[in-house]
């Protein structure tokens, strides 16, 4: 049977035989040499290419031959790393079609590294020089300020056409930053040869232009070329040093996958006797006396610059990445054009999805041509739109994605001037998120209806059509609206199922028996939370499926807390009385939200819980002094207080909605789908129609009264079987298929007790009626 996909496949190996594949070669090399690549659409080679077979086994087949000693030693093995060194600086400077008498190749741990270097030993005059940087740089880039003000220099941001303007400006306002002593002041200019975020070029002729328009007699302006994204699958050439950067920063795990932690700074080697190495370590010096302040560095920038023993393996195996990389694809130019093909394609596509009312899908974040590489590298930046035009958070499409295989990138991507250029989001209102709780790389999304964040699709030389065409059906299949939402409806009276959650992602429990209610939710509900001894950050189901098999019950007869694992003997602890247990003071972090907990010093029950997870970690509670609220973003009249759980006190879900769910996954997946999963305290019966929860506003369990607050955003824990650990994707791609709203995957619904309605003691228990009393409005 032909499918559309096929289709698509032929006609596009026709429209770009001249570009795509190698000549043909492509499907074999992957097959041979990237068999990782298997089961997982990549695409995030913008965050590191892959490593193919053939370097790991070249590598090895050296490492077995020769031995390689420390190179700074003078033995025939050292001598031997030495001339490998050599060898592989000589390989990089022709790579990048330049010779040692032109640069340097001084060997970092990353291109980050590389330019800390630039700032670390540029030449900076106190109050005369400057630093500029382009707005789309890399954080990387913009850490270089904090050398500005430690030598009191301005620094600035620039766009792409104040930069023009600039170079094209008569007056030379910049060049008026003469010395006293008439030493030559010199300033930097910073831009990346290609956006980490976006993809788009931006002109290698800015490094002529700047230096024609400012450099002086007394004034000289020095580049910094931030070449790590460009590189990755472009030919850099600096072979013109009259128009080419004085520095270059680069990372090798971008351009071949493998080694990692190895990058470079090229230098022109002409700046030399200007540039100011302050710490001197082992290998950089051929004269140094240990009481007095003498020393004298070696005579090259790579033996001066590089403190201590470098990653000479890692370093040697760059040799075999270069070799296997020609071997397979020819050269970095075929790799351009293969990549051009694929890149040109998928923003044809993607920017022609539509929803049912013709609304466009897919917002992408570039204004270059894409069929032109010289404008544009092999990256979409993207975010996704409701028909209705509202935005898809970032993080429900990276979830799915996981869900699918589907490997991309999503966030702020380090790229901060993207973020306010792309967004619409000021300074002010990103300070006020940051003071709020968010922190770069979580899942916050979309702030005051604005995103804060995109997906990035970037290709590598072994992308294929099929990676391509499995992003556009992924993104047609759950994101693009085929006809209207179905209208909401209503019911009443009803009966429900109670559970409890006492640690924090770890397995619930259920119970007949009337049960209190606290001012936080459920009795001891999320009370307690396993922490990261390292980041001090609360584990998650996610990271750890073997919290699922950690079983806490609580009995509140014998006023005990009884944890099981498979394997390990019961703990079994008192409730309320942490004094026979030691407890520290901890900050710890929940859902973005600082904590004060109290951490469980007792070596018994650390032990417990290590051992079984097989990490460094820790119970805590939550400290009575520090305090969490009902999140803003709920529309709750009452600000009540939250124990350990994400945003509400109280979760309800209903068994017909989950039915309903169950029914589309299929009668063979059935068996492995559990509500137990969506983790609700309070399970609905006996509701006349799927979904139909998302309508109550006021509920009355037996003699308690909730408000609902509104439906719960659902994360890739609800793929986790909670009896075996075993993660499954059905669920959570049915559920997106039908419960997606405003790009957040929905199911539940998040409450708070009223206890002004409610008949005291507040208490609760499984089986009591509940009666919808009131409605959402409906807008």
């Amino acid at each position: 049977m032909i499918t559309k996909s096929s289709l698509q496949k032929t006609t596009f190996l026709e429209e770009h035989a001249g570009q795509y594949g190698y000549d043909g070669k492509i499907d074999r090399i992957r097959d041979e040499e990237y068999p990782q690549l298997k089961n997982t659409i990549y695409l995030d080679h913008a965050g590191t290419t892959i490593y193919a077979q053939s370097t790991f086994k070249a590598f090895a087949i050296d490492l077995a031959s020769n031995l390689y000693g420390n190179p700074h030693s003078k033995s025939p093995s050292s001598n031997l790393t030495a001339q490998k060194l050599d060898s592989v600086r000589t390989l990089v400077l022709n790579h990048f079609d330049t010779t040692p008498g032109d640069y340097q190749v001084i060997f970092t741990q990353n291109a980050t590294a590389a330019i800390k270097l630039v700032g670390e030993c540029f030449p900076w005059t106190k109050n005369k020089s400057w630093l500029k940087y382009l707005r789309e740089s890399h954080t990387s880039v913009i850490g270089l300020r904090a050398f500005a003000k430690e030598n009191e220099v301005d620094f600035s941001t620039v766009n792409e056409d104040e930069i023009e303007s600039m170079i094209r400006k008569k007056n030379n306002d910049l060049a008026s930053n003469l010395c006293e002593d008439s030493q030559t002041v010199y300033n930097l200019f910073v831009y990346p040869a290609q956006c980490n975020f976006s993809g788009m070029r931006f002109p290698l002729s800015w490094t002529q232009g700047i230096k024609e328009k400012f450099n002086n007699d007394s004034s000289r302006v020095l580049v910094l070329l931030d070449a790590a994204s460009y590189v990755m699958t472009s030919q850099l050439s600096l072979k013109d040093t009259e128009t080419s950067p004085d520095f270059v920063s680069i990372s090798f795990y971008k351009m071949f996958g493998y080694p990692t932690g190895i990058g470079a700074l090229l230098v022109k080697s002409e700046l030399a006797p200007i540039l100011r190495k302050r710490y001197f370590g082992g290998g950089t010096v051929s004269a140094v006396l240990y009481d007095i302040d003498y020393q004298q560095f070696r005579p090259s920038l790579s033996e001066s610059f590089e403190d201590g023993t470098t990653n000479f393996l890692s370093i040697i195996a760059l040799s075999h990445a270069f070799s296997t990389f020609i071997a397979l694809f020819t050269s970095f130019n075929q790799a351009t054009l293969h990549t051009s093909s694929l890149i040109s394609y998928l923003y044809t596509q993607m920017s022609s999805l539509k929803h049912y009312n013709g609304s466009p899908v897919c917002k992408i974040f570039s204004t270059r041509d894409f069929n032109n590489p010289v404008e544009q590298g092999p990256v979409l930046n993207f975010n996704l739109k409701k028909a209705d035009g509202s935005w898809i958070g970032f993080s429900e499409v990276a979830r799915l994605a996981g869900i699918q295989n589907i490997d991309l990138r999503v966030g702020g991507l380090c790229n901060p001037g993207n973020v306010t250029k792309w967004f619409n989001v000021s300074q002010k209102e990103l300070m006020m998120a940051f003071q709020s709780g968010k922190v770069c790389g979580d899942d916050q999304d979309v702030i005051n209806g604005k995103p804060v964040g995109s997906v990035r699709v970037s290709l590598g030389a072994m992308s294929t059509i099929d990676d391509v065409l499995a992003l556009i059906d992924f993104v047609k299949e759950y994101f693009v609206e085929t006809s209207p939402p179905v209208e909401r409806f209503r019911t009443k009276h009803l009966s429900k199922n109670m559970h409890l959650n006492p640690i924090k992602s770890c397995k619930g429990f259920s119970t007949d028996q009337p049960w209190p209610i606290s001012q936080q939710g459920l009795l001891y509900d999320r009370e307690w939370m396993l922490i990261d001894a390292q980041s001090g950050r609360a584990l998650r189901q996610t990271q750890y499926p073997r919290m699922a098999l950690i079983s806490p019950a609580i009995d509140l007869i014998n006023n005990v807390l009884v944890i099981s694992a498979p394997g390990l003997p019961s703990l079994t602890m008192r409730l309320n009385e942490l004094s026979n247990f030691e407890v520290e003071l901890r900050e710890s972090r929940i859902c973005g939200d600082k904590i004060n907990s109290l951490e469980y010093t007792s070596l018994e029950i650390t032990s417990f819980f290590s051992k079984f997870l097989n990490v460094s970690c820790y119970l805590a509670c939550q400290s009575s002094f520090s305090r969490r609220y009902i999140k803003e973003k709920l529309s709750s009249s009452a600000n009540a207080p939250l124990s350990l759980s994400n945003e509400s006190p109280f979760l309800l879900v209903s068994q017909n909605s989950f039915d309903c769910l169950k029914s589309q996954i299929g009668s063979e997946k059935e068996q492995v789908i559990d509500l137990r999963s969506f983790r609700g305290n309070f399970v609905i019966e006996g509701a006349e129609r799927a979904y139909e929860e998302d309508d109550w506003k006021l509920l009355r369990i037996g003699e308690q009264f909730f408000e609902l607050l509104g439906p719960c955003t659902r994360c890739q824990m609800i793929c986790i079987n909670q009896d075996t650990g075993e993660r499954t994707r059905d669920l959570y791609s049915s559920l997106v298929k039908c419960r997606s709203t405003n790009g957040k995957i929905k199911f539940g619904q998040h409450m708070v007790h009223v206890p002004k309605l409610s008949k005291a003691p507040y208490v609760i228990s499984s089986g009591m009626e509940a009666e919808i009393l009131e409605l959402r409005k409906i807008e």
